[in-house]
């Protein structure tokens, strides 16, 4: 288990990052796994958060794109 102990500024700042970050290392696979990796723990920090996020500060969650 995870425990985030992150003030608000670093936590928005976290989930920016985990939200526009796009992995390019030139193996498809790779950056797949590290985007889906990502997006979990999105999901998991999302849900530690709850209800301390701004509204609207979240995007719809990402689809995977290979690129």
């Amino acid at each position: 288990m995870i425990v985030f102990d992150l003030n608000q500024n670093d936590s928005d700042a976290l989930l920016r990052h985990i939200e526009e970050f796009w992995p390019t290392s030139g193996d498809i696979r790779e950056d797949a796994r590290l985007r889906e990796a990502l997006l979990e723990l999105r999901s998991a920090f999302v849900a530690h958060l709850g209800d301390s996020i701004a509204p609207g500060f979240l995007a719809p969650e990402p689809m995977l794109q290979l690129k």
